[in-house]
């Protein structure tokens, strides 16, 4: 790795914690939403999911968007089950090397994620061993509580002004090549990571 790097931002759904978006998919569809895929990756016009990790709407206004697309009147702990099933859990291995790396550098991590996807993940996947996501990262930067999200190179440039960094000093990590280039045009250094591959392969 470059010997100039001395901070690390890293990605969280795909990079660290291993994702099941087909499961999540599936029981939407099963409970009965039509263009579920569509709406999971902000193509379709609806946009709610897309709103709800930019923060523009909240929770509850979230589950409430679900009930009307799907038109039944699913609990609050339905829909939470469903949503969640997209998230498993962040392999030893990289708890591991997130450990090792934060003896020699400053760690961030930066996603677009949103308030239900966080509060579950990160209890179920980095509370682990006596440890939590606060042992590995310096800080957390997250897309619903910024208002903002990749590739928008604003939350890049916004990561690094209030982390105080200096962009060739910092290597950012992501499974979306897209999200890799827009960080790559503020100046940092960009690694394009391949889910289910050896994440340590990248600082060897």
């Amino acid at each position: 790795m470059n010997e100039q790097i001395k901070n690390i931002i890293f990605d969280w759904g795909g990079v660290l914690i291993d994702l099941n978006l087909e499961g999540c998919i599936s029981a939407f569809e099963q409970a009965g939403a039509v263009n579920v895929r569509d709406l999971l990756t902000g193509t379709n016009e609806l946009g709610f999911f897309r709103d709800y990790e930019c923060g523009k709407i909240s929770t509850p206004e979230f589950r409430e968007a679900i009930r009307k697309h799907i038109n039944k009147p699913l609990t609050d702990e339905e829909i939470d089950r469903m949503w969640n099933m997209e998230l498993l859990t962040i392999p030893e291995e990289k708890l591991l090397l997130l450990a090792e790396l934060s003896k020699h550098y400053r760690l961030f991590l930066l996603s677009n994620t949103n308030e239900l996807h966080w509060e579950y993940g990160y209890k179920n996947a980095f509370c682990r061993n006596g440890k939590d996501y606060t042992m590995y990262f310096e800080r957390i930067f997250l897309s619903y509580r910024m208002h903002l999200s990749k590739p928008d190179p604003a939350i890049f440039q916004r990561v690094l002004q209030e982390a105080g960094l200096q962009p060739a000093e910092t290597l950012f990590i992501d499974d979306a090549e897209t999200n890799c280039l827009a960080a790559a045009s503020t100046g940092m250094q960009a690694a394009h990571y391949i889910p289910g591959t050896d994440l340590g392969e990248l600082f060897k």
